[in-house]
């Protein structure tokens, strides 16, 4: 069961009513934005939420950039807030490596129809699809050990046991304005390659952290889990989860999974800064946000404030199971 401390850490890295949060200065303090890039509220054990920042910033220019944080398993209604959210953005510049052709591939998937010749699509729409298709199996084959193998399923399996929903499922890349700004699969094992770095090194590294005891550390309740788990107790294994998810190890500096990414990103930030765009969102992993956050203000940018977006709660299933006991 210790490897699911460095599962919080996999589902950071790689994005309606928000809960106003105003961080006061901008020191990386522990506690506080941006070091806090992940919010846990909590009455009692079993009444809790766990939220994602969007954090708005302005530059000398009254251009507003906002970066908004993932969790990349969380319930519906948190991807349906964000897909709100995007709509008030110029550009929304997202990640996921080997996503450059990713909104092509959602545009034909809606456009699907397979009770239709060529499955409703034009000849030349086909033969796309079909090189989309070739190019994620064989993607999938090389990469079993990698984000579109082991960890999709891991993301999928996780969703579907506490009865959630995967990022990639529910958000709208289609829309014209999201703009990749991530690494593709090649320019990530490059990089990787020169730093002597792999994907499974560094979930090692993480395991064999999580086995040293740390001072003040959160102790994951294992056999509490295991139960849970065995039980199919998926408000009990969401509380627990969401208090691992607040304490995720950092030890990723200097990483091309981290640093290298962020990087990447604000390349691409600064291609759109030249340009006529008013509103900049920047939809990456929530712990990416940090380093983010240290790239903007270079830039001269100025955190403005911060608002939280609940990603899971059980607080709704305590009311509902209290209301039910109530009139019973």
């Amino acid at each position: 069961m210790k490897m699911l401390r460095c599962l919080p850490a996999v589902f950071l890295w790689c994005s309606p009513v928000l809960a106003a949060h105003s961080p006061g200065a901008e020191k990386e303090e522990r506690g506080a934005y941006p070091a806090q890039y992940m919010l846990l509220e909590s009455s009692s054990r079993d009444r809790q939420s766990l939220s994602t920042p969007v954090a708005s910033y302005v530059d000398g220019e009254g251009r507003e950039v906002a970066l908004i944080g993932a969790i990349h398993v969380a319930e519906a209604a948190y991807y349906a807030r964000l897909n709100k959210l995007f709509s008030g953005y110029d550009v929304v510049l997202f990640e996921m490596i080997g996503g450059e052709g990713l909104q092509r591939e959602q545009e034909l998937r809606r456009k699907l129809d397979r009770s239709k010749p060529l499955g409703g699509l034009t000849l030349e729409e086909a033969r796309e699809w079909n090189r989309i298709v070739e190019w994620r199996r064989k993607s999938a084959e090389e990469e079993k050990s990698f984000l579109l193998g082991l960890l999709g399923s891991v993301y999928q399996k996780l969703s579907d046991t506490v009865g959630l929903q995967t990022q990639y499922q529910s958000i709208d890349y289609s829309a014209p304005r999201f703009v990749h700004a991530d690494m593709t699969l090649e320019e990530f094992r490059l990089a990787q390659a020169r730093k002597g770095e792999s994907f499974a090194g560094l979930m090692l590294k993480s395991f064999l952290s999580s086995l040293v005891e740390k001072p003040r550390a959160y102790q994951p309740n294992e056999f509490g889990l295991m139960l849970d788990l065995l039980s199919g107790n998926k408000k009990g294994l969401k509380n627990e989860l969401m208090r691992i998810f607040a304490n995720a190890p950092e030890d990723l500096e200097n990483t091309v999974i981290l640093e290298g990414r962020n990087a990447k990103c604000m390349e691409v930030f600064d291609q759109w800064g030249g340009r006529n765009v008013r509103k900049i969102g920047i939809f990456y992993g929530a712990a990416h946000l940090p380093g983010l956050h240290r790239e903007l203000v270079k830039r001269g940018s100025r955190l403005r404030n911060v608002q939280w977006l609940p990603a899971w709660s059980t607080l709704k299933e305590v009311e509902e199971a209290s209301g039910k006991s109530s009139t019973d």
